[in-house]
């Protein structure tokens, strides 16, 4: 990758060489490969707005990592680019904080502001993908107020199988995209098997739109027509798993997990904020964790007890710099940050029927440390001092599901959560712990089979603590902490039906959500910030979110399918100064798919957000725009697939975050064997 990178993080050309002669060898596998140990949902049936997102089907359209593979779930809106060069989802106006992101249902989200790149999670790694909105379980776990997202690793079910796959994308300049995957896993016998893998990507700047113009910003460009500056990213991530079945029933598993990766950020390339310089020569997660599953009792009367241990590692540098030289760190907004985050924790969940009831209860605790250090005048060494910030989670929930009769069922639940600060070592009496806080949860909801028809109707009320950036962060000397901050909370009311009428499958949501105590960033008298005011975050907001959410899919003739989906959200803020950021009113997806034989599948996808803000006060909006992408899949034998795709097809010029211009037209191309 081209300007600061040095360190190759690609699978070296012999091994990729080597694993691709021995696996034409193999026969291929078609059984699934869902490690459903890793599902939060395992034993009651999955209640609507439910998503479950089958990798292999979003893999053959161009999709290369999580967040993309979420991007047509309706409710789902994604903010990409922007200063920290990442992709973060927000379902349903809840942002990447009052959200959580779990690994076979082990929390992940960064302990310090709650928020994580999706970008950097591959598809490769994974089997399937869990979205839940605001009627979600609340055995899901504490913190997920607005939803959660859970990756669903990868588990063999043949004596030996996999998978090699190569990737490439480029545009009019050439190349600038490659990645590679090799997964393997065996059932060793009737009582182990293991699931192990690497993949890797490089991508150096990415080809914009021509349709892109430059933009003067107090008399200088900082972003030329071509490709986008310092878009460069890299990223390696290994996975294994070992799984003992001691029975027909019981299953145990042990997996590690981990991403080490880097990326660039480009200057910002509007005209409405000012320019910083930054990059992330490292970005490495890594999680070590345990699941377990054993059947309670036989029959109809058998319950089940559900375990989970983890021990999740966050390693984050960020360098920002003097200048487009990239190489000093001497101007007051300039600095080298380091971050070491651990969590720590684990749940347990049980249930037994009993008569029409299926109770759960569940337990879950959480430890999270947060350590960080910083040098703001020299590029070469760093303040050897890390200050440490720690904080615990503690919940306990119930849920009971009532079969009615054998068309309706009653799922009530409750869960309490307590979260305690415990140590901020920063030497600063503003940042000192304040003591324990507390929220009840709970929710009512009903299920109702009419023929080939579901309805869903219920109300959920669900919190989320604030997390330490939100507490204790001076923002470089722009704000001051508030540790006396309490929990946002969400009261949910949704009505959903879906079914089948005629040869349409389809699923329809309509949905309100009343959000109090809400935190938002305020003005307030003080002098520590070099002037007369200091910002600080309080809990003086209000808003609701409500909307309609549509997905639908049929046959058209033998060898044609058509699936939309469509989404509008209205977001309403009680302060009317703030504007709701990353909340498009409306979102239109559309796939048309071909399938003229046997070997063929031709394809065309189409996405339209309307215009959006990207900035609190209004001042960075963003249009709305339309894209389309043409694919097609040609499997060439039993074991091996090819995949071609245009992206952007009409090389639209547009921005998700503004000043942060999008990718114009690309080519991608993949070639996958398994065995």
């Amino acid at each position: 990758m081209k300007n600061v990178y040095h360190r190759k993080k690609t699978l070296p050309a012999a091994i990729q060489t080597a694993f691709l002669s021995w696996a034409v060898l193999q026969t291929a596998s078609a059984d699934t490969n869902v490690f459903t140990l890793g599902q939060i949902q395992v034993i009651e049936e999955k209640q609507a707005p439910y998503s479950a997102i089958e990798v292999m089907e979003v893999q053959t359209q161009g999709r290369s990592n999580v967040g993309e593979a979420i991007a047509k779930v309706p409710g789902v809106t994604l903010q990409i680019g922007g200063r920290r060069a990442e992709t973060r989802a927000n379902i349903r106006g809840f942002d990447s904080r009052q959200i959580t992101l779990n690994l076979d249902g082990i929390p992940i989200y960064v302990p310090y502001d709650g928020n994580i790149d999706l970008s950097r999670f591959q598809l490769a790694d994974l089997s399937q993908i869990e979205v839940s909105k605001s009627l979600g379980s609340l055995l899901e776990g504490p913190n997920n107020m607005g939803g959660s997202i859970n990756l669903v690793t990868r588990k063999p079910s043949k004596s030996f199988e996999g998978q090699v796959d190569l990737s490439f994308e480029g545009g009019d300049s050439g190349l600038f995209k490659h990645s590679q995957n090799v997964q393997v896993g065996s059932v060793l016998n009737e009582h182990f098997y293991f699931q192990a893998g690497v993949s890797a990507f490089e991508s150096d700047d990415f080809p914009m739109s021509d349709d892109f113009t430059a933009t003067e910003n107090n008399g200088k460009v900082y972003q030329t027509k071509g490709n986008r500056l310092r878009s460069g990213s890299e990223n390696q991530s290994a996975n294994l798993k070992l799984g003992f079945t001691p029975n027909s029933t019981d299953e145990y598993s042990l997996s590690y997990y981990r991403i080490n990766g880097s990326k660039e950020s480009s200057p910002y390339a509007g005209d409405a904020d000012t320019v910083r310089y930054w990059d992330w020569p490292q970005w490495d997660k890594q999680s070590v964790y345990y699941v377990g599953f054993t059947q309670l009792g036989s029959g109809e009367s058998a319950g089940y007890l559900k375990s989970r241990l983890y021990y999740d590692t966050f390693d984050n540098a960020l360098n920002s710099y003097d200048d487009d030289r990239y190489s000093s760190v001497t101007r007051g907004y300039a600095f080298r940050s380091q971050y070491n985050d651990f969590s720590t924790g684990g749940s347990v969940e049980a249930g037994m029927p009993f008569a029409n009831h299926f109770v759960k209860a569940a337990a879950f605790v959480k430890k999270d440390q947060h350590k960080e250090r910083d040098n703001d005048t020299d590029i070469q060494s760093v303040d050897n001092r890390w200050r440490t910030f720690e904080g615990e989670t503690f919940a306990l929930g119930l849920e009971d599901k009532i079969t009615l009769s054998d068309t309706t069922n009653l799922t009530l639940g409750y869960r309490y959560d307590r979260y305690e600060l415990t140590k901020t070592d920063d030497n600063d009496v503003a940042t000192a712990p304040q003591g324990s806080q507390n929220e009840h949860n709970w929710q009512a909801k009903v299920q109702h089979k009419i023929g080939e028809q579901q309805l869903l109707a219920g109300v959920s009320l669900k919190s989320r603590f604030p997390n330490m950036k939100d507490q204790v962060s001076y923002r470089l000397g722009r704000a001051i902490p508030n540790l006396e901050l309490q929990a946002e909370k969400a009261l949910h009311y949704e009505v959903g039906l879906k079914g089948k009428i005629s040869q349409v499958h389809y699923q329809a949501n309509l949905f309100y959500s009343d959000i109090k105590d809400a935190i938002e960033t305020i003005a307030v008298s003080s002098n520590q910030c070099g002037g007369t005011t200091c910002d600080q975050n309080q809990n003086v907001g209000s808003a609701t979110s409500k909307g309609l959410e549509i997905e639908a899919h049929t046959s058209l003739t033998n060898t044609l399918d058509l699936g939309m989906s469509y989404a509008h959200l209205i977001r309403d803020l009680a302060d009317d100064e703030i504007v709701a950021t990353y909340a498009p009113k409306q979102i239109v997806n559309l796939n048309l798919d071909w399938y003229p034989n046997k070997a063929w599948q031709l394809g065309v996808d189409g996405h339209y957000q309307s215009d959006s803000q990207t900035r609190f006060d209004g001042s960075r909006p963003t249009d709305g725009f339309s894209l389309w992408d043409l694919r097609a899949h040609y499997q060439v034998t039993k074991s091996l697939q090819t995949n071609f795709m245009v992206k952007n097809l009409f090389d639209k010029n547009y921005e998700i975050a503004e000043g942060d211009p999008m990718p114009g037209r690309t080519l991608w191309a993949n070639l996958n064997y398994q065995f």
